[in-house]
C-alpha cells in the first residue's frame, strides 16, 4: 500500500495517471474530481512502491471500468438535471452565471479530443484550445494531472502583463491621436464590413478606455490571487481576450473598414486567450515534470 501515486515508479506512475484521464474522460465535469480521488485511493491500497506497469494492469483489470452511475450522464452537463443548462434542437445551451472554472473547462482541455466545446455561458460552441494544441502538437493531452494545478505564481504575472499592455495602448492612442480622430467614430459594421453604426468620439473613447482597463483590473486580480489554478487561467483568459478584442476595436475604428474587419476582430478575441492558456499549460507541465524528477 502506498499513500500517494508519487512513491510508484516513473513508469507505473505515468501508466496509473494515463488510465486516471482515460477513466474520468467520459465523467461530467462535476463529478471528475471526485471520481479520480476514489479511483486514486484505490490504485494507492492496491499498490506498492515498487509495483510494475504489470501490476497495474492486473489491479486495473480487478476495479473494472466506470460504473454507468457516472458513465452515462453528458459531460457537459446537459443532464445535470438544472433547467438551465441542456439543448435546445441539439444545440447546448448554459444560463447559468459563468464561473473562471467552467470557462476554464470550455476553453481547455487537452484531454478532450474535441475542438468544440458548449459554451460556459449563452448558447453555441467555443473552441477548444487545448485540443487544437494537442492536434498542433504543442502539447500532450496528459502533460498535467489536473490543468494549471502546478502553474507557478510567476506565470500567471506574465500572463497578466498583455492586458496590461493593451489597456496602456488604448490610453495612449487616445491621448496621442484624440485631437486628430473624427467626431464621430464606427461602433458596429456589417457582414461585409462596412460602417453602419456610429457614436461621438468622447463615447467610443470611453467604451474602449473603460473596457481595456477592467481587463487590465482583472488580469492583475487572477496574478495575484492564491486560489485554484483553474480559476486564474479562466479569469486571465478572460482578461486577454477583452484586451485584445478592444486593442483591435481602438485600432479599426478610424478606418474605412473592409472584408478584412470581422477576421481581425475575432483574431484579437480568440488568439489572446488562446496563447494565455498554452503559455501558462506549459509552464504547469514543465513544473510538474520538474517535481516528478526531483521525487524519482
Amino acid at each position: 500500500m502506498i499513500t500517494s501515486l508519487d512513491q510508484l515508479t516513473p513508469d507505473t506512475r505515468a501508466a496509473a495517471r494515463a488510465w486516471l484521464d482515460a477513466s474520468v474522460a467520459v465523467v461530467g465535469h462535476d463529478l471528475r474530481d471526485d471520481v479520480r480521488d476514489e479511483l486514486t485511493t484505490a490504485l494507492c491500497e492496491g499498490l506498492d512502491a515498487g509495483s510494475t506497469p504489470e501490476d497495474l494492469a492486473h489491479l486495473v483489470t480487478r476495479l473494472g471500468p466506470v460504473t454507468a452511475e457516472f458513465a452515462d450522464a453528458d459531460p457537459d452537463g446537459a443532464d445535470s438535471g438544472d433547467p438551465r443548462v441542456g439543448r435546445w434542437f441539439g444545440i447546448p445551451f448554459d444560463v447559468r452565471p459563468p464561473t473562471a472554472e467552467r470557462i476554464k473547462d470550455a476553453l481547455w482541455d487537452p484531454a478532450d479530443p474535441r475542438l468544440l466545446r458548449p459554451r460556459a455561458f449563452g448558447a453555441g460552441w467555443d473552441l477548444n484550445f487545448g485540443a487544437a494544441a494537442v492536434k498542433l502538437g504543442l502539447i500532450e493531452p496528459d502533460a498535467e494531472d489536473e490543468p494549471f494545478a502546478n502553474t507557478p505564481h510567476e506565470a500567471f504575472s506574465v500572463g497578466a502583463l498583455f492586458p496590461a499592455a493593451m489597456a496602456a495602448a488604448v490610453v495612449a492612442h487616445y491621448a496621442v491621436r484624440g485631437r486628430s480622430l473624427p467626431d464621430r467614430l464606427p461602433n458596429h459594421w456589417d457582414a461585409a464590413g462596412r460602417p453602419d453604426g456610429w457614436v461621438s468620439k468622447g463615447t467610443a473613447a470611453a467604451w474602449d478606455i473603460g473596457l481595456s482597463l477592467a481587463a487590465a483590473g482583472l488580469g492583475v486580480a487572477a496574478s495575484a490571487s492564491r486560489t485554484n489554478g483553474a480559476g486564474r487561467a479562466g479569469r486571465l483568459a478572460i482578461a486577454a481576450g477583452i484586451a485584445g478584442g478592444v486593442a483591435k476595436l481602438t485600432v479599426i475604428r478610424p478606418m474605412k473598414g473592409g472584408w478584412w474587419v470581422g477576421p481581425v476582430l475575432l483574431g484579437g478575441v480568440i488568439a489572446p486567450p488562446a496563447l494565455t492558456l498554452l503559455g501558462l499549460a506549459l509552464a504547469g507541465r514543465d513544473a510538474e515534470r520538474r517535481r516528478d524528477l526531483g521525487r524519482a
